[in-house]
Parts: structure tokens; C-alpha cells; sequence
């Protein structure tokens, strides 16, 4: 999906968005450039493309030209006054998603006021607006370049116009990864949107990413239980979780088809291999603040733990031993962080629901199949789960 959507009324300002678009597009990239007609592809649901593509944007650019606010339709009706009015649910859309919404007036337009617009547009009359005049064009449009780029943080190859030039915008493979994780962190749903380019690359990107946060989140759990030999718990960890992932994800692939979508494995792993990489890092945040206060207390729970899970005594005499050992080491400090970590493994599930959202926004579902989708997942895995449980008691 793109960063920047491009909202505009063809008989209006048509001429004057086509040549913003370019622009921004050449300098930005086509990808990051949503514009209706270029944008949708062929058999997507147009009102559900636009939808998607607005709640997954960055900014929100609403092209006004002179005829933006009294266009009518064949009745005489104005367009602003219907409520399945594009423009005006692309706006509305916005200001209720919290996407920053930026009026360009263009061909001599002016700001239209709260008084003259729709009840549910009257936010947009206070939203700063910028011009583009005809005689100042590319300035103009370089000084709202410079604005998406410096204040939204919308990523070119391309220097900032008016700057030295002095860097090219490219950053290090550490460096990307440190951003991607704080976009998922805090936009995992536009996050997820804008790696589905459509390439082969989306895929490939994906798995690094799973793999960097499975490194990372193992080394951070471990770390903070003081295990020794990391190389070998690392790799076992890594291992663990790409087996989890390519299991969670082909029963939910089943789930979606049972409901009446046909998507594909590769569909649903692109999206999971992000919503699961933003999980486990929360898992891991708080198991190292609940694993550093039990290491406060007793250095050598962890150490004693494994010591009696390795033990040939029946799995639940162990289980029992290891949750025993565990509870009388939570107190003090131990208790004080596991508090904590119990808020970042809420925080975590809150994001994942959140998060969630990501696949009924690219496989352009209704809220209820999504819903009816991750229930069937659910029971699924629930059902795989009581047959593991079951088959540990035999052991």
C-alpha cells in the first residue's frame, strides 16, 4: 500500500493531480503514490481499495481546485451532500483514522469553511492547507515534498528539495531494520500494508525480518536467564519458531479458505511473518523483565529448573517441581518486575489484535468474515493443542 493518498474530484482537478502525482511519484516512487484509477487493481472492489488504502496512508494530500465544493451531480444534487460521495468519504475516512489530512488548493482555490461543508467535514476547514500556484509550480511543490518527507517521515533515494544533497537517503540493512521494528511497534497494519508490493522480494524481506526478531528476541530471553552456550539455544529458538510459524499459518490459510476466501500460503505468511516477528517481541520484552527479578533473587532458579525438567521423573511430577521452584522465587524484586512483565504481555496481546487487522485489509474481507475466520483458527489450533497436551500425559 502506499504512503501518500491522493484524493481529488476528476472534474475538477484532474490535470492539476496528474502532474502533482508525477511528481511525487518520481521522487518518492510510484508504489508510495496512491491514485485511484493507477492504483486499484483490476476486480478489487473499488469503495474497498479505497477504504484500505486510506486507513494503511501516511498522509492524506485532498487536491481542492475551484469546483471541489459546489460539483453537482446530474440531479443538481452537490456531491459533498451525498454521503457514498467519494471525495467525501475518503476525507471522512481519514479525520476518523486519525490520517493526516493536508488540503492542496490548486488553479486559484480557497479554503472552503466549517459553515459550507457537511457536519462530518467540518475538521477539514481547520486542517492547514498548502497552495500550488501555476507560476511557482515545481517551487511549490518541492516545499511539500520537503514537508512529507521531513515532517511525515516518508522515505525517498531521493534528497529532501533545498537541501545540500549531501546524503541519498539510503540507509544500512541495521539501520532499516531498527525503523521497520518501531513502524511495526506503532503502525503494524500500515507496516504490513506497504511490504505487499506484489514482488518476490516481499517475501524474502519477510523472512529476514522473522529471522533478525527471532535472533534478537532469543538472545534478549536468554540473556536475561544467564544461559550459557547461546550459538546452540539461539539456533533451537530460531528453529522452534519458524516451524510455530509455518503451522499457525497453514491452519489459518485452511480457516480462510473454510469461510469462503481463496487466498494462498504465500499470502498468509507475508502477513504473519510480520504479526508474529511484533508478538514475540513483546513475549520476550516481558520474559526478560520477569526472567532479570527472579535472577535478582535466586541466580540459580533457571540453572536448578533445567536441572529438573532434565530429570526421568513422569512429565507432571516435573512440571509440578519446575512451577514450584519458579512461585517460591517470586517475591521482592522477582514479584515487582513480574507485575511489569504481565503489563508488556497485555500490551503485547492488545497489539496483536490490533495487528490482526492486517489480513482483513489485504485480503478485502467484511469484519465478520475475519471474525468467523480467526474463530475457525482458533478452534483449530485449540483442538491441536488438547491433542499435544493429551499426548504428553502418555509420555
Amino acid at each position: 500500500m502506499a504512503d501518500i493518498f491522493l484524493s481529488y474530484r476528476r472534474h475538477d482537478s484532474q490535470s492539476a493531480t496528474g502532474r502533482l502525482s508525477d511528481r511525487l511519484a518520481a521522487h518518492f516512487g510510484p508504489a508510495r503514490v496512491f491514485l485511484d484509477h493507477e492504483s486499484i487493481a483490476a476486480g478489487d472492489d473499488f469503495a474497498e481499495a479505497i477504504r484500505r488504502a486510506v486507513g494503511t496512508s501516511v498522509v492524506l494530500l485532498a487536491v481542492v481546485g475551484p469546483d471541489w465544493l459546489t460539483a453537482c451531480d446530474v440531479h443538481g444534487k452537490r456531491r459533498l451532500d451525498d454521503e457514498a460521495d467519494f471525495v467525501r468519504l475518503e476525507i471522512e475516512s481519514a479525520l476518523l483514522g486519525g490520517v493526516p489530512v493536508i488540503p492542496v488548493l490548486v488553479e486559484g482555490a480557497v479554503m472552503p469553511t466549517a459553515a459550507v461543508l457537511p457536519p462530518t467535514l467540518a475538521r477539514f476547514a481547520r486542517c492547514q492547507a498548502t497552495e500550488l500556484s501555476e507560476t511557482r509550480w515545481n517551487y511549490d511543490v518541492d516545499r511539500l515534498i520537503a514537508t512529507l518527507q521531513a515532517r511525515f517521515a516518508i522515505e525517498s533515494e531521493q534528497p529532501i528539495p533545498g537541501s545540500s544533497g549531501a546524503s541519498d537517503g539510503r540507509i544500512n540493512v541495521f539501520a532499516r531494520l531498527a525503523l521497520d521494528l518501531l513502524e511495526l511497534t506503532a503502525h503494524p497494519t500500515r507496516l504490513i500494508a506497504r511490504q505487499q508490493t506484489g514482488h518476490a522480494l516481499d517475501h524474502v524481506r519477510a523472512f529476514v525480518f522473522l529471522l533478525s526478531v527471532l535472533v534478537l528476541g532469543n538472545l534478549a530471553f536468554l540473556l536475561g536467564i544467564g544461559a550459557t552456550s547461546l550459538a546452540e539455544w539461539i539456533a533451537v529458538g530460531v528453529i522452534l519458531g519458524v516451524l510455530t510459524l509455518t503451522l499457525l499459518t497453514a491452519l489459518l490459510t485452511l480457516a480462510w479458505r473454510l469461510v469462503g476466501t481463496r487466498i494462498e500460503f504465500r499470502q498468509v505468511t507475508l502477513i504473519f511473518a510480520y504479526i508474529y516477528s511484533g508478538s514475540w517481541i513483546g513475549f520476550c520484552a516481558g520474559a526478560l523483565l520477569a526472567a532479570t527479578g527472579v535472577q535478582l533473587v535466586a541466580p540459580q532458579v533457571f540453572m536448578d529448573y533445567l536441572a529438573i525438567v532434565r530429570t526421568g521423573a513422569p512429565l507432571a511430577q516435573r512440571m509440578d517441581e519446575a512451577r514450584t521452584l519458579l512461585e517460591n522465587a517470586l517475591h521482592g524484586p522477582a514479584a515487582a518486575l513480574f507485575v511489569f512483565a504481565c503489563l508488556v504481555w497485555g500490551s503485547a496481546v492488545v497489539w496483536t489484535i490490533v495487528a490482526w487487522g492486517a489480513f482483513r485489509n489485504s485480503f478485502g474481507c467484511g469484519r465478520v468474515k475475519a471474525v468467523l475466520a480467526t474463530a475457525v483458527w482458533a478452534a483449530m489450533l485449540g483442538i491441536l493443542m488438547q491433542l499435544a497436551a493429551s499426548a504428553a500425559r502418555n509420555l
